[in-house]
């Protein structure tokens, strides 16, 4: 069963608001490509401190810049080189005098505490805050006379005093103890010593402090007097080696490189919608300035948009996932990029697939170049960029091709095998070319571009089947269906208006060669013709071909209520195609089959009693044919009726009705709307005349049998008299040898204009025959 479409569409008025309209398709459709293009990615490949790169980086260009991180860390460190800068605090030797001296007042104070005995005054001389007092050194402070402790007194203060009026640092805390126990008097007794000493000690601590604003000054001045470190890189230099892990001075690189790309750059924007325009332009072009019938109507031309938006937005969104290709598995082959121009090649037609695939091919590159960390593996960036550009574009136009042709669903998978099978052609000397290139690469390719043209395939059925319908489109096998007789319509015409039908099949046989010979759709055109009349089911009685012998209905009618009939079955059958769930493409032949022409036998018998009657009342409501295939019919319904209605049906006859009726609706401007030209209207009536004088050719009369011929039927003559006589044994005859005996027709002139009318044209009657 066939699976192609049919391309046949109402073409609107070659005027400003179509190129109006064009235009605005135009620029919609750069505003939705840029908002597809736009500088944003999902997922894809990025590079931040503590990443681990896969494979070498190199640099795409040349660059020289100032490492500004490299050169804050030698700073740093030319810094901290610089010492911290210690001052002395006189503050430190007064705090700690006047400690001393409380600890002091605190020990005077138990030591006059009569009411305590000398263990509870040892006791209380330990428990002293900031104090460190031994049982031994309580023991001699308590016993020691006031004299004597006033003399030790003043003994810790001496020492205190002088050991903290030095520097001390940090490190010389236990240095400056020391010190302090040779100050002590040399007649002090051991245990006053050790009771002096556990005194001063805890109270010495460094008396030199940093000096933060002259350290920042130095350390400042340290930095100031180190020069700034220069990075440069070569064209196709190792950035950052494999098994890296980044480094900021790593992502510093690659910034400046450009391999790293954050937030949006204004210039990227501004490419996107260079790019976005140059497509909108070029395909508002190929409309305004080709104008191809199967782009013509709002419907078909925002599929044309569709079929190049949506694999677009695939490529954007889907390539930042599998690229940049660090594993060489070449899976952004396996995208089913080529299914758009497939698609349209099958909807539309094979100019506009063709031009959807350069376009789509271009925006794939494009979109390559920009996407995050691509270019960060210089010629490898370049080669995969390179193989997913021609790979798309070969794809497709294999795919186009043989989808153009498209008749049954294997098609389809034709197609898809066509488009892989290009795609690896064009993506091989690539492969031939890269450095890295391995025999595993191929295995990967291969089954990637397999896998790509499978999925072609599904998408192409599946936007086959999913978007002809609602797109006004209809395929050949709803037309191969509809052809066929046991329809409900074509049984009802068989069975109610039995000659309307065979003239409904003469006509679609005069249409489908005629479509043939100048490029049409054929089966379009034979399918249009069968239903064309189907309004006359509403009342056949009333169409000369189904009267018969009959008196006809319209001899009690006004010629005005006759015409009312006649027009009926045009809005008639289009309430009844609709009714019966037709292609809205069908519904037109029954609309313009009669253009926007009069009822001429009606408005000529009306006339003859009223010559002022308006002859817009005997006009069908048309419109004009708007399709090649819709004037073929218009024409073969005219030709035939004439034809069949005239009693000379001789070659030149049959030229000469063809050849008026061609004129007549010449004169009436009812193809000014469609797209044939003359040259197609001259060889479609050669087609007509040729196929008429085939239709209504003479035969040769058979002679009688002959007495043996009866005799081996075991008939006699008298016998053979009295069953029916010689015509019906000749009508025999004929049938079983099933052949018939004509005289050929004239060949066609294929490339012929049509003929001017001869003087003696056919009568109206003749022509108009089709209308009652």
């Amino acid at each position: 069963m066939t699976q192609q479409a049919t391309r046949t569409a109402l073409p609107p008025p070659n005027g400003s608001g179509n190129r109006s309209g064009t235009v605005f398709f135009g620029a919609m459709l750069t505003v939705v490509l840029l908002g597809v293009l736009f500088p944003w990615f999902p997922g894809g490949l990025t590079f931040n401190v503590g990443t681990m790169v896969e494979r070498d980086i190199l640099a795409p260009r040349a660059v020289d810049y100032e490492s500004l991180v490299l050169t804050a860390q030698l700073r740093d460190e030319r810094a901290g080189e610089v010492p911290d800068q210690p001052v002395l605090d006189t503050d430190i030797r007064d705090d700690q005098l006047t400690e001393l001296d409380n600890i002091i007042a605190e020990i005077d104070a138990i030591r006059g505490d009569v009411g305590l005995s000398a263990s509870a005054r040892e006791t209380a001389l330990r428990a002293i805050p900031g104090s460190q007092i031994s049982q031994r050194a309580a023991t001699t402070i308590v016993a020691a006379e006031p004299a004597e402790w006033r003399a030790l007194a003043d003994e810790a203060r001496n020492a205190l005093g002088r050991t903290l009026a030095g520097a001390i640092a940090e490190g010389d805390v236990d240095a400056a103890r020391a010190k302090a126990a040779g100050l002590l008097s040399a007649l002090l007794s051991a245990d006053e010593v050790i009771a002096l000493r556990e005194l001063v000690d805890p109270l010495i601590v460094p008396t030199l402090t940093i000096d933060q604003e002259r350290t920042e000054s130095l350390r400042d001045e340290a930095r100031a007097n180190t020069q700034p470190i220069h990075q440069d890189f070569v064209r196709g230099e190792i950035v950052v080696e494999a098994g890296t892990m980044l480094s900021e001075a790593d992502v510093e690189a690659l910034d400046e490189l450009g391999l790293r790309r954050i937030g949006i750059d204004t210039r990227q924007i501004a490419a996107s919608g260079l790019i976005a325009l140059l497509s909108g332009v070029a395909m508002a072009g190929y409309l305004m300035v080709v104008r191809p019938p199967a782009v013509r109507g709002a419907r078909r031309v925002i599929l044309f948009g569709l079929l190049l938006v949506v694999p677009v937005a695939a490529a954007k969104f889907v390539l930042p996932m599998v690229s940049p290709d660090l594993d060489r598995h070449f899976l952004a082959h396996a995208l089913p990029l080529a299914a758009g121009p497939i698609a349209a090649a099958v909807l539309l037609d094979v100019t506009s697939a063709i031009l959807l695939a350069a376009v789509l091919g271009a925006i794939v590159a494009f979109s390559s170049t920009y996407l995050p960390g691509l270019d960060a593996g210089a010629a490898a960036a370049q080669l995969e960029t390179a193989r997913l550009t021609l790979g798309t574009i070969a794809g497709s136009l294999a795919g186009v091709f043989v989808a153009s042709r498209a008749d049954r669903l294997q098609r389809f998978l034709a197609a898809g095998f066509a488009a892989a099978a290009a795609s690896l052609l064009a993506i091989l000397p690539f492969w031939l070319i890269d450095v890295d290139a391995g025999l595993i690469d191929l295995i990967w390719i291969a089954g990637a571009v397999m896998a790509s043209g499978l999925l072609v395939a599904l998408i192409g059925v599946g936007a086959f089947v999913l978007l002809s319908r609602p797109f006004g489109i209809i395929t050949r096998v709803e037309l191969m269906e509809l052809a066929q007789l046991s329809q409900p319509l074509l049984r009802r015409l068989q069975d109610e208006a039995p000659g309307t039908f065979q003239h409904s099949i003469l006509v679609g046989n005069l249409a489908e060669r005629a479509a043939d010979r100048i490029g049409a759709d054929p089966l379009l055109a034979r399918v249009g013709a069968y239903y064309h009349d189907i309004g006359k089911l509403a009342s056949p009685s009333f169409f000369i071909e189904n009267i018969g012998s009959e008196e006809s209905p319209h001899e009690g009618l006004d010629p005005l209520q006759s015409t009312r009939v006649i027009l009926q079955h045009v809005s008639g059958g289009v309430e009844i195609g609709r009714r019966a769930g037709l292609p809205e493409v069908l519904i037109q032949f029954i609309q313009q089959h009669h253009g926007t022409r009069l009822v001429a036998f009606f408005y000529r018998r009306a006339s003859e009693v009223n010559a002022d009657i308006d002859p817009e009342l005997f006009r069908y409501a048309g419109p004009k044919p708007q399709s090649r295939e819709a004037v073929l019919v218009m024409l073969a319904d005219s030709c035939e009726a004439a034809t069949r209605a005239s009693s000379d049906r001789s070659t030149e006859r049959i030229r000469q009705i063809v050849t008026d009726t061609f004129r007549e609706r010449m004169d009436e401007e009812e193809f000014d709307e469609s797209p044939i030209s003359l040259r197609d209207l001259g060889v479609v009536r050669e087609a007509y005349i040729s196929t008429l004088t085939a239709v209504f050719h003479p035969r040769v009369e058979y002679p009688e049998p002959t007495v043996r011929e009866l005799e081996a039927r075991g008939r006699s003559a008298s016998d053979d008299e009295d069953d029916g006589g010689d015509e019906q044994l000749t009508a025999a005859a004929v049938a079983d040898e099933a052949e018939v005996i004509q005289i050929d027709p004239p060949a066609p002139r294929r490339n012929s204009v049509p003929e001017p009318p001869p003087e003696s044209g056919a009568s109206d009657r003749e022509l108009n025959e089709d209308d009652s």
